[in-house]
């Protein structure tokens, strides 16, 4: 008896060339990441509509590198608005910042705060005389003045009523958002007269 049992290689061959019984690309698909996915729709994406093949591969390592460059411009942005982020935080008396910006080196205080004072701008004059006391007292080897010292590390450090209440007024308005005026920087003045008269000088 013959066997009556006969390939059709005709139609195989039409299966086989129809994607909709290509399920061997839903297998190997699946092994597949994220980016290499988004590689070969854009690499189909390309060829469709501009008639251009392109490397998967070249498309792939592309969207690595641009993806590397976004997040290293993101991180940059970042740091510029925020950043103190990346530095250490002192949290004494529940006050967080740091004196990052600040210098006592080559400022000519009196003319800063004349410049200050004509402006109306009293939040830099408090300012101003914050730092000029603590170059008196770097001058006089009382401190040891570091840019990365925190004002209630130089409070703790001298240990004298008038310096601290000159500490307090100027954390109010250098960082609690305490609006500065002419009496604030009066009472700047006072206790810094004051500090600077103990140690046998004066402004």
């Amino acid at each position: 008896m013959s066997d009556s049992l006969q390939i059709d290689s005709t139609q195989i061959a039409a299966w086989q060339a129809d994607s909709r019984y290509d399920y061997d690309r839903e297998i190997v698909g699946g092994s597949e990441n994220l980016l290499e996915w988004i590689a070969s729709v854009i690499s189909r994406w390309v060829n469709e509509t501009f008639n251009t093949v392109l490397d998967n591969d070249v498309v792939y390592y592309t969207l690595v590198v641009l993806g590397t460059l976004l997040a290293l411009f993101l991180a940059w942005m970042l740091w510029r608005r925020r950043h103190r982020l990346f530095y250490g935080k002192d949290q004494d008396e529940g006050v967080d910042y740091e004196v990052v910006e600040d210098t006592i080196y080559g400022v000519d205080f009196d003319a800063e705060i004349r410049e200050a004072l004509a402006a109306g701008d009293y939040r830099q004059a408090v300012r101003m005389v914050y730092l000029q006391t603590l170059s008196y007292l770097q001058d006089k080897g009382t401190i040891d003045w570091q840019p990365s010292k925190t004002p209630s590390q130089y409070m703790r450090q001298v240990n004298q009523p008038a310096f601290s209440q000159l500490t307090r007024l100027f954390v109010l308005v250098r960082y609690g958002n305490f609006e500065a005026n002419e009496d604030i920087f009066q009472q700047m003045k006072s206790q810094q007269d004051a500090v600077m008269v103990k140690g046998g000088d004066s402004l």
